[in-house]
């Protein structure tokens, strides 16, 4: 099965990565830091939104660790 995109879904789609790989910019760059939640298995972690999504991530002596990206309306 082929797929094909619209350029406007193309753009929309770029537009939206374009966002979340700006947004991990920040974070590494440590100019946002998100609040600490829980994972569904426990594992405590900080989150920053990117609207619809959620990145959930931690710090580490060695950089930034991205965890998760899930659609805010997923539980």
């Amino acid at each position: 099965m082929t797929v094909l995109f619209a350029p406007e879904a193309e753009a929309d789609f770029a537009k939206l990565g374009q966002r979340i790989f700006e947004v991990i910019d920040r974070l590494a760059a440590e100019e946002y830091q998100g609040p600490e939640t829980a994972l569904a298995n426990g594992e405590r972690v900080n989150s920053w939104p990117v609207p619809p999504f959620r990145i959930y991530y931690q710090r580490t002596p060695t950089g930034l660790w991205i965890l998760r990206i899930y659609h805010q309306a997923r539980r």
